[in-house]
């Protein structure tokens, strides 16, 4: 009879300096982005917003054509409105409304108060579909294919960025009340005044940590069990180095310590959200599992989604910002992915997926 038994692969010094540069990358972005997340506020806004910049550069500067400088400022343009709308419009709103109320000098620019859905402005939509078709009717280098290319692009970086704002600032806006400046924190009541700019309860990034936490050690426990076990590729065609034993080992493996994540700080006082609690009389552990199993998928849709476009323009990565990490979208592309999934998840759960609120 012969004997079954898992071979692990071998680690040739190539593999062992990219993982040394790895980790090395990842501990400096855990120390500048970790403050971020937990601060918030215009702290984690201003990481954001650097971040986006950056992607936009990548955006355009992947395909290795030199565009003329309007089609670099309006995608720019584009990519913030798709991305920030809806803290543009409710907080122009919000002064006009103070304006006439004559509580101008009570009135201040809100973070988190507007984020309790994602929202994407059709006049943006429309903006862009027409501007990429003007540039591809005036500029024969401006193909067909460039005008796909950047409305894709645009739309999915901003509604994405415009995600990774959501999952930071909607445990505030979640259930707040009408009173400028007045959110619900632990165990979410309407006492807690939150008007200072600096959000000063860690608790708020509880939600974001475990996004974050969970497809990021997707990406962690597929790299780890694929160099070490993978035989079997899943497409060579967009990712040659993604295994079959990667894939189920981050998906499992990722999900599961995710939502133990979940039950940690829950067991501490501190669910994700109030409707995804997990120990209790009025427990609906459900949803909190379903999310942390169904994030790691999401992750690798995300991941080779955007290997595909690297793929379509023969390039490994959109840039070499992060060294062996590759470029801010090689980093951002499953976290767009989830974050775009967790903040739909959240609101439909919350408002009883009444798609109509």
């Amino acid at each position: 009879m012969s004997k079954h038994h898992i071979e692990v692969n071998h680690l040739d010094e190539k593999k062992k300096k990219s993982l040394g540069n790895r980790l090395i990358v990842a501990g400096i972005l855990a120390l500048v982005g970790i403050p971020a997340i937990v601060l918030g506020g215009w702290f984690y806004f201003g990481f954001i917003t650097i971040m986006l910049i950056g992607a936009v550069y990548e955006i355009v500067h992947t395909s290795r054509k030199k565009y003329p400088w309007y089609v670099w400022v309006f995608t720019y343009l584009i990519a913030i409105a798709f991305g920030y709308w809806v803290f543009f419009k409710d907080n122009l709103s919000s002064y006009y409304v103070a304006r006439d109320a004559g509580t101008l000098d009570t009135w201040h620019i809100s973070l988190e108060l507007h984020f309790d859905s994602l929202y994407l402005s059709v006049f943006a939509i429309a903006i862009a579909i027409g501007g990429y078709f003007l540039f591809s009717i005036f500029n024969e280098n401006f193909t067909s294919g460039d005008v796909g290319y950047f409305v894709t692009m645009t739309l999915l970086v901003g509604l994405g960025f415009q995600a990774l704002l959501f999952v930071r600032y909607y445990p505030f806006a979640y259930g707040s009340s009408n009173t400028p400046g007045i959110i619900y924190s632990r165990p979410w009541d309407a006492s807690v005044d939150k008007s200072t700019p600096v959000f000063q309860y860690w608790h708020s990034a509880i939600l974001i940590l475990f996004v974050f936490l969970t497809t990021m050690l997707n990406d962690v426990w597929a790299y780890f069990v694929g160099m070490l076990f993978g035989k079997h590729h899943m497409n060579p065609r967009i990712s040659p180095n993604k295994t079959w034993e990667g894939f189920f080992g981050g998906w499992i493996l990722g999900g599961i310590s995710g939502f133990a994540f979940a039950m940690i700080v829950d067991a501490c006082g501190f669910p994700i959200l109030p409707t995804f609690k997990i120990f209790g009389p009025d427990t609906q552990w459900w949803w909190p599992f379903i999310m942390s199993m169904a994030i790691p998928l999401i992750g690798d849709v995300g991941d080779l989604s955007f290997s595909f476009v690297k793929r379509s323009f023969g390039i490994k990565d959109f840039s070499k910002f992060m060294g062996a990490h590759g470029g801010i979208l090689d980093r951002a592309d499953s976290l767009i992915f989830t974050c775009v999934f967790s903040s739909i998840f959240a609101v439909c759960v919350t408002v009883g997926w009444n798609f109509f609120l």
